[in-house]
Formats: C-alpha cells, sequence, structure tokens
C-alpha cells in the first residue's frame, strides 16, 4: 500500500525506521493503551518486529501486512495500518501516535486503508476496538463502518489490565 497526502505517507517499512517508530509510537505506553500488545521496551525490540514484518512484503498471499504510517515532511514513522487477511473478510487496525492525534489523520488513514483493500478485491472489512476506546470508534463510523454490537470478553488489552475486554463488533462491506 503506498498513499501520500501534504501531512502523512503510508509506506512499507524499512529498518532505518525503528528509532522513530519506537520514539513515537510501539514504545510509550499511551499509543499502546488499546492495542493488544504491551508498548516496546527497547527500539532493539521494535527493529525485530519490523524485520518480522518485512518479510510479509515479498509473499504472494500474505496473512498479515503491516506499513508505516509517516509524516510527510520528514519521513518520521508515528503509527502502523495492519491488514489480517481471513477467508471470508480482512480487518484492518491502525493506529498512530498521540502527538498526531486529533488531525483527521487516522480518518483519512482508515478510509485509504478501505480503498486499498478494495483494489484487493475484498468485500468485507472487520475491526474490533475497545468498547470504550470512543475516538476509534468514531473513526470507524466516519468510514463507514457499522456497529454489529458487543464481542463480550473478546481481546486483550494488556496495557488496560489482565482479562479480556469487551469490543465493539464494526463492519463495512466495500
Amino acid at each position: 500500500m503506498n498513499f501520500e497526502n501534504d501531512i502523512f505517507r503510508v509506506r512499507e517499512l524499512r529498518e532505518a525506521d525503528a528509532n522513530s517508530l519506537f520514539k513515537m509510537y510501539s514504545g510509550s505506553r499511551h499509543s499502546a493503551k488499546h492495542i493488544s500488545t504491551l508498548p516496546h521496551d527497547t527500539v532493539e525490540v521494535t527493529l525485530s518486529k519490523i524485520k518480522q514484518w518485512r518479510k510479509f512484503y515479498s509473499e504472494n498471499n500474505p496473512k498479515i501486512l503491516v506499513y508505516g504510517v509517516a509524516a510527510s515532511p520528514d519521513d518520521s514513522v508515528f503509527g502502523l495500518i495492519v491488514f489480517v487477511f481471513n477467508e471470508q473478510h480482512a480487518e484492518i487496525h491502525f493506529g498512530i501516535s498521540d502527538k498526531f492525534s486529533n488531525r483527521g489523520i487516522s480518518t483519512e488513514l482508515c478510509r485509504s486503508g478501505l480503498e486499498y483493500l478494495k483494489c484487493l478485491g475484498v468485500n468485507e472489512v472487520r475491526t474490533h476496538p475497545f468498547v470504550e476506546h470512543t475516538a476509534s470508534i468514531r473513526v470507524l463510523e466516519k468510514s463507514g463502518f457499522s456497529n454489529h454490537g458487543v464481542l463480550k470478553n473478546y481481546a486483550r488489552f494488556p496495557a488496560l489490565g489482565g482479562g479480556l475486554f469487551n469490543c465493539a463488533d464494526m463492519r463495512i462491506r466495500l
């Protein structure tokens, strides 16, 4: 996926992105609040994940693709967009540094991700944010998703505590 506007671009991750991604997003406790993993402890952990994710770019039918969200002026990576491919649908997950929030970036990121999936021939996209993450749900609704209910005890959000948390069942037909 490649997307660019005046504010940000979406592109394949590079090993050189580890420092900015760690500082701006993957190492941030605040940014990890509503994702299924804890923040990375070191930049080396982020680098290791980037190396792992880069391997998927060369696969014919990857099950997962992870792209960086970079600031257009300086190309520093401040977030991620993740696509998970299932038999009947795809999933979209995205997150950006809180330093870039409230600028419409997440909505534009989501919409461009949906266009990418549509170009790949995907007909249905789902995602399951924490039910109390109203900002994420609002972005999804602005992007055309509808809420199909609550998935009880569905996902882990380690930064919120132990156990499983309720998630919104957000879906869109493309």
